[in-house]
């Protein structure tokens, strides 16, 4: 399955098959459940909900582009860890229909939503908003528990790191492509090891990531590694190149090290399927 590129926030990682593993981005927020949600609450001007069949072709993920909430062949399990900003891990409960799977066997929606005025609005009201709808829609209620999840502490290895301080006068970029079945090739550029984080390794492990290196410095580097969080029936093969763990440890000279954190983590308590449009 291609690369999914939008314009603006892009918050889905798409894998080299055809699979359902719809991340949510990496920032950990204390949600609101969506009972209490106030009469005064943000909600789209235009909104349409419909099932959505997974035809082997087509975009798969939750886009916010300009003034519009695009969500293709995604789960209610999707979109309540969007609505809500968490991950996989974060989030528990429901009817069976609701969970993310194989596209193909996968109970899947697409998702229209557009807001009016200027200026566009944040990351943050998009969520609100479409807590709201996915509470009138379908009848979603939720509550709140706290949770130790594990975690990753990213440290310098021993012997130090392997990385390569960029020129003052380079440009950020980076280009993440596939390898292999359900590897990633990342070719950065100016990038630091906290951008690493933000914006490519959260996406490929169930675990958060807390930035303990001490590092500042912007580098240009290459990592090559396979996913953590590989769906079900899927397995990485010898074309994928190592787990992330030692990719880390033996391209960068950093080291992952497990550990645990209390977290907000949020149950599904009850979820219709959506009223007609």
């Amino acid at each position: 399955m291609r690369r999914l590129i939008v314009s603006s926030f892009e918050v889905s990682r798409s894998w080299p098959l055809a699979v359902a593993a719809i991340l949510a981005t990496s920032v950990l927020v204390d949600p609101h459940d969506s009972s209490a949600q106030s009469a005064s609450a943000p909600v789209f001007e235009v909104a349409s909900i419909k099932p959505q069949q997974w035809t082997g072709q087509g975009s798969v993920g939750i886009f916010v582009r300009g003034n519009t909430l695009d969500a293709e062949h995604v789960s209610l399990f999707s979109l309540v860890e969007f609505a809500y900003n968490l991950r996989d891990v974060q989030l528990s409960g429901g009817p069976s229909w609701v969970k993310s799977g194989v596209l193909s066997s996968s109970e899947l929606y697409q998702v229209m939503a557009k807001v009016s005025g200027n200026p566009t609005p944040s990351m943050d009201v998009f969520r609100q908003m479409l807590q709201t709808l996915l509470a009138d829609r379908f009848k979603l209620q939720v509550h709140h528990v706290k949770k130790e999840l594990p975690i990753y502490n990213l440290v310098v290895n021993k012997g130090g790191p392997k990385l390569k301080e960029s020129p003052e006068d380079a440009k950020f970029n980076f280009v993440s492509s596939g390898l292999g079945r359900l590897g990633v090739r990342i070719v950065a550029t100016h990038m630091t090891v906290q951008q690493l984080i933000d914006h490519q390794l959260s996406g490929y492990t169930d675990r958060p990531i807390f930035d303990k290196t001490g590092l500042t410095a912007p580098y240009d580097f290459t990592l090559e590694f396979a996913v953590e969080n590989v769906p079900p029936a899927q397995e990485a093969d010898s074309k994928d190149g190592p787990a992330l763990v030692t990719a880390v440890k033996e391209q960068l000279g950093l080291k992952l090290e497990p550990d645990t954190a209390q977290f907000d983590t949020v149950v599904i308590d009850h979820a219709d399927r959506p009223s007609e449009n």
